[in-house]
């Protein structure tokens, strides 16, 4: 796979800690950013797909460029469905390795983010949205062909609580190929979560779930008996 130009969110400090990769996804607040003010009645409205679960626990730490190279590679969907992969850290996007938080492909459709920023749901003083909307809908704004602007805005390199999207930008996201338009005439943007773990979770089906709660509440009810006819 030959790369689109990559970028990537870095925070201002980052505190070391052990976490294994889970999704959130505040949908409300990334449509929010999506129909802000800029958008006018142009509004795009942010669709979350089912969860995929991809067992690859060497892709837990992103490390390399190899390593984002492998990931994006596993995409799940159409061409224009953008993949959310959640990972425990990002250490490497396009030859940056500072700080990282999350790393997108800009014009693509897969964007990776450390899953504890992504549910940081915390709005530093002076802006207007928490960590984790600005991590998830800045990464989705590369992917709609947005690079790195500063200032008080969504596409600042650094994490910092904005929203912002001006004109220009706008109309960047709207003539990607990732907004798709309904049988409405609503736009809309289709994102599939892609969960990283590192082992595979079984999940009973429900009948054999339901004879185990059964085997053990029997378990319990014998063990009582016994206990009362002592």
């Amino acid at each position: 796979m030959t790369f689109k130009t990559l970028f990537a969110i870095a925070a201002i400090a980052v505190t070391p800690m052990s976490h294994a990769a889970y999704v959130t996804i505040d949908e409300a607040g990334m449509d929010a950013v999506y129909s802000q003010a800029s958008f006018g009645s142009m509004s795009v409205d942010i669709r979350i797909g089912a969860i995929t679960t991809l067992t690859m626990p060497s892709l837990l730490n992103i490390d390399t460029d190899a390593k984002v190279n492998t990931l994006f590679s596993q995409h799940v969907g159409a061409s224009n469905v953008v993949d959310f992969y959640y990972v425990d850290t990002v250490d490497s996007c396009g030859g940056f390795n500072t700080s990282i938080i999350g790393c997108g492909e800009v014009g693509g459709n897969n964007f990776v983010v450390e899953s504890i920023w992504a549910a940081n749901t915390t709005v530093p003083t002076g802006g207007n949205i928490s960590y984790g909307v600005q991590l998830l809908s800045h990464e989705l704004g590369h992917n709609l062909g947005l690079g790195h602007r500063s200032g008080n805005d969504l596409m600042n390199s650094f994490i910092n609580g904005f929203m912002d999207l001006n004109a220009s930008e706008v109309s960047t996201i709207l003539s990607s190929p990732l907004v798709q338009t309904d049988s409405t005439g609503q736009r809309f943007i289709q994102i599939d979560p892609v969960l990283v773990q590192a082992t595979v979770t079984v999940v009973p089906e429900p009948g054999t779930f339901a004879l185990l709660s059964l085997g053990l509440l029997a378990t319990v009810w014998v063990s009582r008996r016994a206990q009362n006819e002592r």
